[in-house]
């Protein structure tokens, strides 16, 4: 599943995420600007950052190791549902 997860979001990749804001727009950001998710599992920063500054995993947005040790500690809390793309992938099955 969490091969499947990080495909689904990168592409397997370590990249920010191409989501620009146009509608329904988070607060504290603005329309145009880029969602906020990084390496192959998309953490979402301003939802765990500070989360992964005090496990010493704050490096997630380019270390792949700390990025899938990240993802692990956000599995941990939530399980698969905290990431989006878990349901369409239930729904391919």
């Amino acid at each position: 599943m969490a091969i499947n997860i990080a495909y689904r979001e990168s592409g397997l990749r370590m990249v920010q995420s191409n989501y620009t804001y146009t509608n329904n727009v988070p607060k504290g950001h603005s329309a145009g600007q880029r969602e906020q998710s990084f390496c192959v599992f998309q953490i979402h920063k301003p939802a765990h950052h500070a989360n992964a500054v005090r496990l010493g995993l704050d490096d997630y947005a380019t270390n792949v190791e700390s990025c899938v040790k990240m993802a692990k500690v956000i599995y941990d809390n939530s399980g698969w549902r905290a990431w989006s793309v878990y349901k369409d992938i239930l729904a391919m099955r």
